[in-house]
């Protein structure tokens, strides 16, 4: 089950930080220009919302790394609790 949630989180984490790339204005965020029709919204609105965004893509891939760890943790304590068989008799 650890697993599981390990690999959702990170495909979701995926989706989200493609998804927020792809409708982020970028060219109007970083280059301070708005060329073209005029925005609906201002631009102060767009920065904050893009930086709420952000924040939650860095929480949910603190979710992920959290979640990996557990499953590395798991996996290392379930092989060291796997007895060891006694040598063959000679």
């Amino acid at each position: 089950m650890t697993l599981l949630t390990a690999l959702l989180r990170s495909a979701y984490l995926a989706f989200l930080v493609g998804y927020t790339l792809a409708v982020s204005p970028l060219g109007l965020l970083w280059g301070g220009t708005a060329e073209g029709p005029p925005h609906p919204v201002p631009v102060a609105v767009v920065q904050r919302l893009f930086v709420a965004a952000w924040l939650a893509i860095g929480w949910i891939a603190l979710e992920a790394a959290v979640a990996w760890l557990r499953v590395w943790l798991e996996a290392r304590d379930r092989r060291r609790s796997v007895p060891v068989p006694p040598p063959p008799a000679t």
